[in-house]
């Protein structure tokens, strides 16, 4: 199946292009103090909010609009989106610049100019270049996609150990990421002229906006939700427990890598696919599976953590690992809502969504603020997770009203009971067996329980066996018959 071929590219290509900070984890962790980590994990959180705003939502207007565009329409819609898209990230960068010595104060946490700086430079490029490489996703040119990134994430792996060992610290990680990020942007250039034949194109602002504005507000809303729990941990418990806390969120960023390939292949083609004549029926087998891969990744990541976390990070990281199982089942019912929500982006506005997220948002915010000076980290996890329970609900009665999906809820009902089963039998067994932490056996048993989960939800066909390898299984059955 072609979508299967695409997303094996994209699996590569942003494994290596997101997932850099995973392989780097331990060797960061060992070479920076946890004040220092802290320091540089607040320095993201900055980031973050740039790579939001500076998106505008316009990524999702191209998803509405590009894609069935043709001809000089579709060139002149393109120029508008990348357009408005320099536009915003010039605009938001000078205002994050301005704005420094508050944000600086508001986080506790002490970086200088010079290190702000390095952050905008690829949070300013990466809202400019998610166009050719959106582009590239619609163009079904997920090879390409996959040689970029590859590339980007060995260059920027490279500079970064040879600038920490040199004694850049902190300054080196920031370094490194602005020179990968300007490198994609030179690379990507000539393909985004080639789509778009000339820059400056405004005529269809208004109208992308329009879309994208929701998107941007629900974008900023999520962020209130999952991110400015970063914000109140730094401020009420220190850069240190953010370092801490950073880490564990860093697990639940695997698993969102796991799972991203399939969104990648899925997103920009689920509309399309709505269209058909019987899309309501495949869309809701494809969002049911994309839940099912979320719940099984998920489950393969609990029964790793642990020993992960015990073999990779030093001492004082040790607690992490409690704090990333929580994360990554808020990360499933994440990853629920981000599926079962077609309806909200089918019509000619996505304000539904705007206003769901609004409402966990403001809902996320008021809770941090009453349970984080009293029950610390137990009560940000603890609105997170509501936070998104919410969501999911609102986004699923919303959706279903506008249009009804014939979902198969016993599917992933049942892959949640099965991966429960699992985990509790790996727990009781290494209990049982007095298993330590990294030993060969505890490895040993969580290797097969993975194994065993894996094939169930094959055999069973929760996740839909890739075409080649059945092909492959079945000339192999006719050679033994």
């Amino acid at each position: 199946m072609a979508g299967l071929k695409q997303a094996f590219y994209y699996a590569t290509g942003i494994v290596m292009m997101k997932g850099i900070s995973l392989i780097m984890l331990p060797y960061l962790t060992h070479k920076l103090t946890l004040a220092d980590y802290g320091i540089l994990e607040s320095l993201i959180l900055i980031a973050d909010i740039g790579t939001i705003v500076f998106s505008f939502g316009i990524v999702e207007a191209m998803y509405r609009y590009v894609g069935g565009a043709e001809g000089k329409q579709r060139q002149r819609l393109i120029s508008n989106c990348f357009t408005l898209s320099v536009i915003v990230s010039v605009i938001g960068g000078t205002l994050l610049l301005v704005t420094a010595p508050l944000l600086s104060a508001l986080l506790s946490a002490n970086f200088t100019t010079w290190q702000l700086v390095l952050v905008l430079i690829p949070t300013l490029l990466d809202g400019v270049i998610s166009i050719p490489l959106t582009l590239l996703r619609m163009n079904q040119m997920a090879k390409r996609f996959c040689l970029l990134n590859v590339t980007k994430a060995l260059v920027h792996a490279f500079i970064t150990f040879a600038l920490i060992e040199l004694g850049f610290g902190i300054n080196g990680v920031l370094i490194a990421s602005a020179i990968t990020s300007v490198g994609l942007t030179l690379a990507l250039l000539r393909f985004q002229y080639q789509q778009m034949g000339r820059f400056g194109e405004l005529l269809f602002s208004r109208q992308l906006l329009s879309f994208g504005l929701p998107v941007l507000i629900g974008g900023v809303s999520l962020y209130a939700v999952q991110g400015l729990d970063k914000w109140f941990v730094t401020h009420y418990l220190g850069v240190e427990t953010l370092a801490q806390y950073a880490v564990a969120t860093k697990f639940s960023l695997i698993l969102a890598l796991l799972i991203q390939p399939y969104a990648l292949w899925w997103f920009p083609t689920r509309i399309q696919m709505l269209q058909q004549s019987d899309g309501p029926t495949k869309c809701a087998q494809q969002a049911i599976i994309g839940v099912n891969f979320g719940i099984m990744a998920a489950s393969l990541m609990a029964l790793s953590i642990p020993t992960l976390v015990n073999l990779l990070l030093p001492e004082q990281y040790q607690n992490v690992s409690i704090i990333a199982l929580a994360l990554l089942a808020i990360t499933v019912v994440k990853n629920a809502g981000d599926y079962m929500n077609l309806g909200c982006f089918s019509g000619q506005s996505t304000q539904a969504q705007m206003w769901v997220q609004c409402g966990c948002a403001i809902a996320a915010v008021l809770g941090y603020v009453v349970m984080t000076p009293h029950y610390g980290l137990n009560g940000i996890l603890s609105i997170l997770g509501g936070a998104y329970a919410l969501r999911l609900t609102l986004l699923y009665v919303i959706s279903q009203s506008k249009v009804k999906l014939p979902y198969q809820h016993r599917h992933w009902f049942t892959c949640l009971l099965l991966s429960v089963a699992m985990l509790g039998f790996n727990f009781l067994l290494s209990q049982l067996l007095h298993l330590e932490l990294a030993s060969v056996a505890e490895i040993a048993i969580i290797t097969l329980s993975s194994v065993t989960l894996v094939s169930l939800y094959f055999l069973l066909g929760f996740i839909p066996v890739p075409p080649r390898i059945l092909s492959a299984i079945q000339s192999r059955r006719a050679l033994w018959h």
